[in-house]
């Protein structure tokens, strides 16, 4: 006995069967175009990523763009770009860092020494830095100030002259070198002191600029680009008193008188 398999269109008129076939190939159709826009899409999206990648490659590879600040004769300062190789640091601009350095260093007030205070590290090297933290710590300097164990002052900068300063490529990277000389007062004032006096002093300092390195210090301590831009550098410095000014008399009187 032979067994008979019907067809499934048998059953069908011709014109249902020509309706079938129609249908049979739209969907064949259909699911060609699918497979067709997937892959486009696969392939779009591998060149798109191979694309990124190549970008970030070039841009990694790229030297990083160092952004300066210039100060100008007027004493106002101005964002720049330079290459390390085209950027060479004016007297000015340098004066004006050192500057900033002192009032951080010197600047004794009990409102803002925990705040204020720390950032004249910023401009010191690590071994001069770690030395004088120590220091600072061992002697528990702003705890004292703010308990008023230590007298308050204010500063004040006289002049700053740039005794020496040269240049040197290092790495790609140009270094400038020198010395100054830093004259400044502390200032003792009748409010805050009761020997109210100014005092006269001489710092010699030895530093270097280098602002390529302000990003990479920047990654760690993000304050340090906008306190020290041009990578000033303190490797070494001496401060010597050269004399005292008493405040007079009728300066003093203005003091208020602090009861017990």
């Amino acid at each position: 006995m032979s067994a008979q398999i019907a067809s499934p269109t048998s059953h069908l008129t011709p014109k249902q069967r020509v309706e079938a076939d129609e249908i049979a190939n739209e969907v064949y159709a259909a699911h060609y175009n699918e497979r067709r826009i997937a892959k486009l899409a696969i392939v779009s999206l591998a060149g798109l990523s191979l694309a990124l990648g190549g970008a970030v490659v070039y841009v990694s590879a790229r030297p990083a763009v160092n952004r300066y600040i210039r100060i100008d004769e007027a004493g106002r300062a101005q964002a720049i770009q330079y290459s390390d190789l085209s950027y060479s640091p004016r007297e000015g601009e340098i004066r004006t860092y050192l500057t900033d350095w002192v009032n951080y260093r010197h600047t004794i007030n009990r409102q803002t020494i925990a705040k204020k205070y720390p950032m004249n590290y910023y401009f010191l090297s690590g071994p001069l830095a770690s030395q004088l933290i120590l220091a600072d710590n061992s002697n528990h300097l702003t705890s004292q100030v703010i308990a008023g164990q230590i007298e308050q002052s204010d500063v004040q900068v006289n002049n700053v002259t740039i005794t020496s300063m040269s240049q040197e490529s290092i790495s790609g990277a140009v270094v400038s070198r020198g010395t100054a000389l830093i004259n400044f007062d502390r200032i003792y004032s009748p409010e805050q002191s009761r020997e109210p006096r100014t005092e006269h002093w001489i710092s010699s300092v030895t530093y270097y600029l280098n602002p390529a390195q302000v990003s990479l210090q920047a990654r760690t301590n993000p304050q340090y680009e906008t306190i020290n831009p041009l990578g000033l550098t303190i490797t070494e410095f001496h401060e010597n008193r050269a004399s005292v000014d008493q405040t007079p008399e009728g300066a003093r009187a203005s003091r208020p008188e602090v009861k017990p």
